[in-house]
């Protein structure tokens, strides 16, 4: 069965909760991707190159639209080729903003799901509760 681009790959390492609250928060607050990153997820390369793009189009669809207006000197009417080019950057980092996200909520996820969220295995391997 193929694996999905954000599931664990192997080598990732299990995270603890606080680690995953940490990535979580670097995520949202930093540049998208670097939480992924740090929780041992490969494709945080992929998204925080995509948040870096989509800032780096922003940023310079706006200064090329702050110069065609002092070019101008006046407002530019309707959209001009740079604020296309700023809303696609835009729209960039906010699709590796949610992405990212999305990788955070798998994180918890897993917490929940994995062996150490139901306590550990009973040492008469009958899944009960152990014997008292």
């Amino acid at each position: 069965m193929p694996m999905s681009a954000c599931s664990k790959t192997p080598e990732s390492k299990p995270v603890d909760k606080p680690t995953a609250w940490a990535c979580t928060l670097a995520n949202i607050v930093t540049v998208p991707g670097l939480g992924s990153l740090a929780a041992g997820r490969k494709i945080g390369f992929v998204q925080a190159g995509l948040a870096l793009a989509g800032f780096g189009l922003s940023l310079a669809g706006m200064l090329g639209f702050l110069h065609e207006w002092r070019a101008m000197g006046e407002y530019p009417e309707g959209f001009t080729p740079s604020l296309w080019v700023a809303l696609v950057g835009m729209l960039l980092f906010f699709c590796a903003w949610f992405w990212a996200l999305r990788t955070s909520v798998r994180l918890h996820r897993e917490l929940k799901s994995g062996p150490a969220a139901h306590g550990p295995a009973p040492a008469d391997g009958t899944g009960g509760p152990p014997p008292s």
